[in-house]
């Protein structure tokens, strides 16, 4: 096995609420090599874009590791950090409300390159860069002093992926980067991603709420619930052999392309279970069809049941 690019330990987030201490993310843990994709799946509210911010320390680990090749990001200072964004970025999920109103397409791709002293020359060096890094993500050249208002959303994200790209990183959080964009432009956008990864050797996060999406892109994914991973496996494997009944859900709720599908809904029932100071047992029991009376009391452990295939349920222990 590859050495691992990014390594994620025991990572929590909690945030205080009138209500209680909200576990937006409860104990995650992962790797990931370099060049790989690991897709993070789930619904609204599960923790997944918390776990891209604290990872990039865009918002503080209420406690767990995170190490990227081998340095501990918990633990760096102010101009480690500085330094360590060159390597570490993010594609936002919307593609607007990211980029500054005020600015032209070139001033927000050049901004990244200024701030981190990448060109000497501001004028000639400068320009040249930013129009390298237009034609790297496919944004026309009479582009260049337009403003984001005037632009469609496949163009938008084509210039937040551009600043992504500016200092060249190693790795890059892609959260929800199609989400808001039409099907016909998520396929332009999620096959310049790919052709990009190939091409520049990236490593990506790749959040969704889209399993369709995700197994296009992916090479490992990872299933949220509730702030906790349940289920995690290559991408071919988890389509295949999905084995945590919410996983299963999921991929039953996907659109299949054919009136001959004989693949039955999986219709989930019961009220989701609070984050707020959340009680023993799985997170997941409330909505389960086969839920045990221990599943109310214990909480299940990731545990591995194949080849790099790895599930939190007492269905599948048992």
């Amino acid at each position: 096995m590859a050495e691992a690019l990014l390594k994620v330990e025991n990572i929590k987030k909690h945030f205080k609420t009138p209500k209680g201490m909200l576990h937006a993310v409860d104990g995650v843990d992962f790797e990931m090599e370099k060049g790989e994709t690991l897709g993070l799946v789930g619904e609204s509210g599960c923790g997944k874009s918390t776990i891209g911010r604290v990872i990039l320390r865009l918002i503080e680990p209420t406690d767990g590791e995170i190490y990227f090749e081998d340095q501990n990001v918990n633990k760096m200072k102010k101009k480690q950090m500085i330094k360590l964004r060159r390597d570490m970025q993010i594609i936002f999920q919307d593609p607007f409300s990211s980029l500054n109103p005020r600015l032209s397409v070139s001033e927000i791709i050049a901004e990244p390159l200024i701030i981190h002293n990448i060109v000497k020359n501001k004028n000639s060096e400068l320009d040249k860069e930013v129009s390298r890094l237009m034609e790297t993500v496919g944004l026309a050249e009479r582009l260049v002093n337009s403003y984001p208002h005037e632009l469609d959303g496949g163009r938008r994200q084509r210039i937040g992926i551009a600043r992504a790209l500016a200092l060249r990183p190693k790795f890059i959080v892609a959260d929800e980067p199609v989400s808001a964009l039409d099907v016909s432009i998520q396929a332009q956008i999620l096959n310049l991603l790919q052709d990009l990864q190939e091409e520049l050797d990236l490593t990506y996060l790749f959040i969704t709420h889209d399993l369709s999406v995700v197994k296009h892109i992916s090479d490992n994914i990872a299933v949220m619930y509730l702030g906790k991973i349940v289920e995690k496996a290559p991408s071919d494997e988890l389509f295949k052999n999905s084995l945590h009944p919410y996983t299963q859900a999921l991929l039953s709720a996907i659109p299949v392309p054919s009136l001959k599908s004989k693949r039955e809904r999986i219709l989930l029932k019961g009220e989701i279970a609070s984050p707020i100071d959340p009680k023993p047992g799985c997170r997941f029991a409330a909505r389960c069809n086969y839920a045990m009376d221990k599943c109310f009391n214990e909480d299940p452990e990731l545990i591995e049941i194949g080849r790099e295939h790895e599930v939190a349920c007492f269905l599948v222990e048992e």
